[in-house]
């Protein structure tokens, strides 16, 4: 990372800190010293696999130095004014939209995912759906938010269809674009909701699913060199146990309930942080349970967007973010996490 752009990330980094102290926010400044104590010892660890010429090293670097910038703009994000926090989850999804239709291919395949021209109105219907749900969720209206999608945008678009006049395709046309809205503007678009419980609760659930990711890429590694290490046996046979080895070769049941159970543990930390509800405090056992359910959520998260990306013959979702792809590479357990996270909350605590 050269100076100039190491004293602009340290500036919005100070901004954000800065902001938080001056409205006494010590839970969300806990928490994010936290994320950047993180940051700064894979910064360390990145540099010395360098230092040792590791073949991972450049691999770490590029996804440390873009965790840098996300970290600063989204701390930055939450920091400022409700108004810019909205803003902000609102372009998420509306980018992770963009590039999901990106990724669709334009020319009708065989038995292949596709989107044609004249798809192209109700794909705008579903762009303009996008500042309509973050008004909703803005306004605190949660009835008309957990509805406005599924069933009002679910409508609209065979409407738009008909008007079309259009027979041929329509049925697989009409799955790929709810597909993609259910995914980026209502599952995801849950994350503005959050705001309203509190920024710490949005906090809470994207931490925790990026340390899921995390601790899933570190703890398949240690489980594969494991393996290699057994020639035969019921061990070797566990920790190989793939979970859908055609979608991901290298996800295993055996990393995948370890993560899941280090993330129900790692869930306590955030209690003593986390705001007071109206039906009470956060309980260290439905907080252990959000945590697990977080691990298995994420997991599945991953698979289900490799299984998309793999139907449309892609490895990564875009090339926006060096070292993770692109913006869905990097929200796709979120999408899983977020809305369940919500309602768990919502439903015990409110």
């Amino acid at each position: 990372m050269k100076p100039l752009q190491m004293v602009f990330l340290a500036l919005l980094i100070g901004v954000s800190f800065m902001l938080l102290a001056e409205k006494q926010e010590t839970a969300m400044l806990a928490l994010m010293g936290m994320v950047v104590g993180l940051l700064l010892l894979f910064s360390i660890v990145w540099r010395v696999m360098t230092l040792a010429q590791s073949a991972m090293a450049e691999e770490i670097r590029q996804r440390t130095v873009t965790w840098w910038w996300m970290v600063a703009v989204f701390m930055l994000a939450l920091s400022t004014h409700r108004v810019v926090s909205f803003v902000f989850l609102g372009l998420l999804c509306f980018s992770a939209l963009r590039e999901y239709f990106g990724l669709l291919p334009r020319e009708q395949s065989q038995g292949g995912a596709a989107l044609s021209f004249k798809d192209r109105p109700a794909v705008l219907v579903g762009y303009l759906s996008i500042p309509l749900v973050i008004l909703l969720a803005f306004a605190k209206w949660m009835e008309l938010f957990l509805i406005f999608v599924p069933v009002y945008v679910f409508l609209l678009v065979p409407i738009v269809f008909v008007l079309q006049n259009r027979t041929q395709g329509s049925i697989k046309s009409m799955g790929l674009i709810m597909v993609g809205l259910m995914f980026f503007v209502y599952n995801l678009g849950h994350c503005l909701c959050m705001i309203n419980m509190g920024p710490l609760v949005l906090m809470f659930c994207f931490t925790l699913t990026e340390v899921r990711d995390l601790l899933s890429f570190w703890v398949g590694k240690l489980f594969a060199r494991a393996s290699a290490r057994l020639d035969s046996g019921a061990l070797k046979n566990v920790l190989d146990r793939r979970v859908a080895d055609r979608v991901s070769p290298n996800k295993t049941w055996s990393a995948g309930i370890v993560v899941a159970v280090l993330m129900a543990a790692i869930s306590l930390v955030f209690v003593p942080l986390m705001p007071p509800f109206p039906e009470g405090r956060l309980s260290y056992g439905f907080c252990a349970c959000i945590g697990l359910a977080i691990g298995v959520l994420g997991l599945f998260g991953d698979l289900v967007f490799s299984m998309i990306k793999r139907d449309v013959g892609t490895k990564d979702s875009g090339h926006l973010l060096p070292g993770h792809g692109g913006i869905i590479d990097r929200v796709d357990s979120l999408v899983f996490t977020i809305p369940v996270t919500f309602h768990l909350i919502y439903w015990r605590y409110f």
